[in-house]
Order: structure tokens, then sequence, then C-alpha cells
């Protein structure tokens, strides 16, 4: 039926209103209609990729031989580890992975998707035995932390043999520029080690590099905008850096954008973090000294970017890099406000120096 067949439709609009505006106003309204649905899918299915909350206990989850990407979704969906098979297939699909191998993973309760894809992606354990070796490399460490982290958890493991395996690894990352150390490029996470790899340096840190690579193409590093202004190793680099100094997810996104705003603005970043990777103070007090001395890492006293990472950014702090939030800001320092840990975000001198007397007074550091 027609607009003109049912003029009861035109009768709440005024009699002075133009055919045109009426027709836009019902197409408004139209469009509203079709939003709300679309957008209540949305956060149905943003629900089911990524579940709110942290994740659960761990549970150790079986995939029989022959087992297909849609039998996989439903045991995971079965065990609680995603939260919807259905979403989880599609995902899998979409980031065209398969043929997994059978064996039980070491797995947590209500894990965001790729989260699952990326345990899947690692391999099996050989079960959940004494014989198993359980690896976590958190978010954050610097290579030589990585080293310590790993020879203190996997006594097998030979100082000198890792040594040579982190030097001259036997792979590099697709986004490792020639000439460059692994810095970085070690994907933080839980790695779990049979006896076979338990006594197998080289193969443990090409995991951790293909382990990168996947989250690294996950979050979409290669194709990185060019409104940012950076490469994507310059991204990891970025993402280093809000590792260090984000002590909560909402702060990762701004960060990023503070440093890129001074990037284009042509300040000095000023990011204590890289000072402390220059001087080897991963957190005593900088002094004076420190923030003077002469070193390519020190961006209080050189221009852009570092030379290389600083740390091993996890997931979100990779996506912080690539996706910054808006806002006009140069300046941050901790506060505390609204939550601990949280930082204050300021576009003038002005205001950044009230933060810093907050940071101060409440004795966070500045």
């Amino acid at each position: 039926m027609s607009i003109e067949d049912n003029p009861q439709d035109w009768e709440w609009l005024p009699r002075r209103t133009s055919t045109f505006t009426r027709v836009l106003i019902l197409a408004a309204l139209g469009a509203a209609v079709l939003l709300v649905p679309a957008l209540l899918a949305k956060g149905w299915i943003d629900d089911r990729l990524d579940p709110p909350g942290s994740e659960g206990v761990q549970v150790a989850v079986t995939i029989p031989v022959g087992a297909s990407v849609n039998d996989i979704a439903r045991i995971f969906d079965d065990e609680g580890v995603v939260a919807n098979s259905t979403v989880f297939r599609y995902y899998l699909r979409y980031k065209d992975a398969g043929d997994f191998q059978a064996g039980t993973y070491l797995l947590n309760k209500n894990m965001a998707v790729w989260r699952a894809k990326d345990a899947l992606l690692a391999g099996p354990a050989s079960g959940p035995t004494d014989d198993t070796v359980r690896v976590l490399v958190p978010e954050g460490l610097t290579l030589g932390q990585i080293r310590d982290r790993l020879l203190e958890q996997v006594p097998s493991f030979s100082p000198t043999e890792l040594a040579q395996a982190l030097a001259f690894p036997a792979v590099r990352s697709e986004h490792q520029p020639p000439n460059t150390s692994l810095e970085g490029m070690l994907f933080p996470d839980t790695y779990l080690l049979d006896e076979a790899t338990a006594a197998d340096e080289d193969a443990l840190v090409v995991r951790m590099l293909n382990r990168f690579d996947d989250v690294a193409n996950d979050v979409g590093l290669n194709s990185v905008s060019q409104n940012l202004g950076v490469s994507p190793y310059e991204a990891v680099i970025v993402a280093s850096m809000i590792e260090r100094e984000a002590l909560i997810d909402a702060d990762r996104p701004k960060i990023a954008r503070v440093i890129y705003n001074r990037l284009v603005a042509g300040w000095p970043l000023q990011i204590d973090a890289a000072v402390r990777y220059a001087v080897n103070k991963p957190s005593a007090p900088l002094t004076v000294a420190d923030l003077q001395t002469d070193h390519p890492y020190n961006v209080y006293t050189r221009m852009g970017l570092p030379p290389g990472p600083i740390a091993a950014p996890g997931r979100k702090s990779l996506e912080a890099a690539l996706n910054p939030a808006d806002g006009l800001w140069l300046f941050y320092a901790r506060t505390d406000n609204p939550e601990v840990g949280a930082h204050t975000f300021s576009i003038t001198a002005e205001e950044h120096e009230a933060a810093v007397a907050v940071c101060r007074a409440r004795d966070l550091g500045c």
C-alpha cells in the first residue's frame, strides 16, 4: 500500500510540511525501527565473541581424532569454554582456521573466541598429566625477562641453548624487519610442554613467534591505518609502550592516542617506560640523570619512536595501537580516578599539572 493510499499515516504531521520532508521523516523513522534490532543483534554477537567478565576456571577438553570444526565448536560450548557454538564455528571459518590436532587441551571457561582459537592453533598438551609443563609468560616482559622466566619454569632448558634460540631463531616473525631482535615478537601467553618439547628450546621460541603472528594477523596489524602514520612494526613499538604504561584496559586506546598526537605535533614522547628500558630500571624510581641519559630509547631527549619494542605486548595493547581513541590529549598522569590504576588525560599543560599534583599527593609515582 502506498502512502497516498492511506492518508491517515500523514495526519500526525503538520499540514504545511512538504511532501519531501514527510518522506524524509518517515524514512528516518523506518531506519530507526531497523537500527534498534540491528544494534541489539550486534550486542548479542559481541557478548558471544568475548563474554563479559574474566575467564573462568581451567578445564581439560579432549578433541577426538577426526573431529570437525562443527564438532569442536559443540564440544567447547558444552564445556563452557565459549559462549555459543554457532558464533565460534562461524568465527573459525571466517578466520579460515581448521585442521586442528586431536588431543587434550588445557583451556579456561568463558574464553573469547580468539583466545580459544589461539589455544587450538597452539596444539594440544600430551594431557593434564604430571609430565606436562605449564609455562606462563605474562604481558609486558622484556626479552631478557622472558628468557629468565622460561629458565625458571622449564628446568630442562639449557641457558646456552635458549640464548642461542633467542639470538638466532629458526624462523622470524613476518612483521619483524631485518636486523632486529625478537624483542616484542614473542607473544605472552600460557604454553603447554610435553616431555619432548620440554627439552626443545628452539621449538618453544618458534611457537611463541607463530603465536604472535597469529594474533597480529587476527587484529589486523598488516592493515594498519595510513592515518596513523606508522608501519606494522612501528605499531608494535607503540603497543609495547602501551603495555608498560597502561594499568587498566580502558586507558590503552587513550595512551595510544597521546602517543600519536605527540608524534604528529613533533613533541618528544616523554614516556617513562621507554627510559626504564634504556637504563634497565624496571621499577626503581627514575632520576634526573636517567631522563638525560644519551640513549636511542630515551624518548625524553630524542624525537619520534624508539628504534624497537620495549616489551612483549598482549592482544589488547596491539588492538589499542591499531585503534586509538578519539581525543586531543597530549598528556596523562596516574590519578586512580575513577578507579585504581586509572590515568587522567589532559590537553593543556595546566590541566596536566593539576593531574600530576593529584598523582603526587596520592604517592602514585609521579
